[in-house]
């Protein structure tokens, strides 16, 4: 028995076909990522807010 797949919090943002959708999407693979990154695996960021 196989668990059901689990819904990605960046899928809110990269997996949905409308116009914001679309946004996100382009805006990574303008920086190099391929479209197979985006299909059911999680999408991270990082932010370093200190200074030094």
């Amino acid at each position: 028995m196989s668990k059901p797949p689990v819904k990605l919090r960046s899928a809110a943002w990269f997996g949905g076909a409308d116009k914001n959708g679309f946004m996100h999407r382009s805006w990574m693979k303008n920086r190099g990522i391929p479209d197979h990154a985006f299909e059911g695996k999680p999408v991270i960021g990082i932010c370093n807010t200190g200074r030094n």
